[in-house]
């Protein structure tokens, strides 16, 4: 069958959806028309998008789409019915192609404006081995026996030609065999001997379920408060992060979380992370067992401004989550000559989420002792075509422009709660690699990271 949009969907609904509103190819997108997936060929035409994606850190396929004059338009005629495109038939092209195979998924999302349902294939990156085509096509079209295909400027699917195309191929499949060994050290270090891996996904499950379920408070808080216009402070990009302190700890009442969390308030930046305001417009309030807290307001300096619309909960269990827009999309970024939407601050991130990093730390060891861990996700929403800049920090010089293809980047670190003070710079290095190497392969020096934690933490009240 082909799957609706789910809570288990690669990206959101509105996501997927805004692929089809404008859809255009790109390093991490491309577009092909209403294959017939019964014919040899027309499968082959898909297999070598598909091993190339796959080989290029992953990405999606949008079907049912031609040239028009203009851009890319639906193409007519439409198929009766989408079953030819069914998850079952695109996994089973992989298996005849792929080797190693891997998995994808198909979703059937609805054009925003006609309703009209087309096929999206998520294409997962992050392989431990380059992905290689293991037959050819017919009359050797499309794909060819023992091929390793690449996504290239231009964009098009073809063999690395270049020495560093086959580095870069390499290194991006060097880096997810040490995420994989690195995750299972993280999980014996929990004391998940007898399964590590099976205990760090209950834990990744446990935090992506808080996650899904703050995504959905969040959208109904901001109605409820600001009407149906309260997303549009939101709408260039959001970055947030969540995070969950695993470990025996009893688990406090909700007005002893409340005070912990104006206990372990830092102003690193200035603007705290779970900053707990007392006005009463924008005070926390509990909701169905959760400390929930929108400081926003339709009118009011900062407060209806996304970069300081904070959304963020705390549960009893050592949950929290924080979502708000990004600095660079701000009235101080405007007041700048920045556009909203077009560039990404390259120094930032390292701030946020080094203060992040020390907020869980300073919670855990609060809430229970050093023998805990601290596993976090990040996500950075809205970045696709957005660019490297220097806007809000002049001091570090930026030499290339380097652009983002994808619109959204997540990162996922666990870490005992002891270490994180000793490991910061590494920490935060590790979080954010995944972040810059979306912008062209940029590699944020250690050095950098480091001087810029420093300087933020002189900054501490």
């Amino acid at each position: 069958m082909i799957r609706r949009p789910g809570p288990d969907m690669k990206g959101s609904v509105r996501q997927l959806q805004a692929l089809l509103t404008h859809p255009r190819e790109d390093l991490h997108i491309e577009v092909k028309c209403w294959l017939d997936l019964t014919d040899e060929e027309h499968k082959a035409d898909l297999a070598k998008a598909m091993l190339a994606l796959a080989n290029s850190s992953g990405g999606y396929i949008l079907l049912g789409f031609t040239q028009g004059d203009t851009g890319y338009i639906p193409q007519q005629p439409r198929p009766q019915d989408l079953r030819g495109y069914s998850h079952d038939i695109v996994n089973g092209i992989i298996r005849s192609y792929a080797d190693p195979p891997f998995h994808c998924e198909v979703y059937q999302v609805p054009h925003p404006d006609t309703g009209e349902p087309f096929p999206i294939i998520y294409i997962p990156g992050g392989h431990r081995v380059p992905i290689r085509a293991k037959r050819a096509g017919p009359r050797d079209r499309h794909v060819r026996e023992n091929a390793y295909y690449i996504r290239r400027p231009g964009p098009t699917s073809e063999t690395p030609r270049t020495a560093q195309e086959w580095d870069d191929l390499l290194r991006r499949c060097l880096l997810a065999h040490r995420e994989e060994l690195l995750n299972s050290i993280r999980a014996i270090i929990l004391g998940e001997t007898s399964s590590p891996q099976a205990g760090l996904k209950g834990a990744a499950n446990a935090l992506n379920e808080w996650i899904l379920q703050s995504r959905v408070r969040w959208e109904k808080a901001v109605t409820q408060r600001l009407g149906e216009i309260g997303q549009k402070r939101y709408e260039h990009g959001i970055w947030s992060i969540a995070y969950s302190i695993i470990g025996d700890f009893e688990s406090p009442s909700l007005s002893e979380l409340l005070e912990l969390l104006r206990e372990v308030k830092v102003h690193e930046s200035g603007w705290p992370p779970w900053w707990v305001p007392t006005r009463d417009q924008i005070k926390p309030y509990a909701y169905e067992g959760v400390i929930e807290c929108l400081i926003a307001e339709p009118e009011h300096d900062r407060f209806s401004d996304g970069a300081y619309s904070d959304f963020w909960r705390a549960s009893r269990e050592g949950k929290l989550f924080l979502l708000r827009g990004y600095q660079d999309d701000s009235s101080d970024a405007r007041q700048r000559g920045v556009q909203p939407g077009t560039v990404f601050d390259f120094v930032l991130p390292i701030w946020r989420v080094g203060e992040c990093l020390l907020h869980a730390h300073r919670l855990a060891i609060r809430l229970a002792d050093r023998s805990v861990s601290v596993l976090i996700r990040f996500a950075w929403d809205g970045l696709a075509n957005r660019v490297l800049s220097n806007w809000a920090c002049p001091r570090r010089v930026l030499f290339h422009a380097r652009r983002c293809y994808q619109n959204t980047v997540t990162s996922e670190l666990l870490i005992p709660a002891s270490n994180i003070i000793d490991q910061l710079p590494e920490a935060v290095k590790e979080v954010t690699n995944p972040l810059y190497e979306a912008f062209d392969f940029f590699d944020m020096p250690l050095d950098v990271i480091r001087e810029e934690l420093e300087k933020m933490r002189g900054k501490r009240e």
